[in-house]
């Protein structure tokens, strides 16, 4: 399950947020553009609950969700594309 949001506003340094959830956790993806580029940091968390807590302290909603398939074998997990 992979998941984004692009924030209204950035705040200290973010602008985009992606979950990323796997079978040993999930994690949280942070990106200082909203173009489909690397993350600059990511947090990894042991459930989506937690995950999803985390992204609410940036003003994110259940609603601002934009779901995105889970990437191709081989390609990167925070990126939206397949690369």
């Amino acid at each position: 399950m992979r998941k984004y949001v692009v924030l209204p506003k950035t705040m200290a340094n973010v602008q985009k947020l992606m979950i990323y959830g796997t079978t040993d956790g999930v994690f949280v993806f942070l990106y200082d553009t909203v173009k489909d580029a690397p993350c600059f940091a990511d947090i990894f968390f042991e459930t989506l609950e937690e995950a999803e807590e985390y992204c609410q302290e940036y003003g994110v909603k259940k609603e601002d969700w934009t779901f995105v398939p889970n990437p191709l074998d081989g390609c990167f997990h925070d990126l939206i594309e397949s690369h």
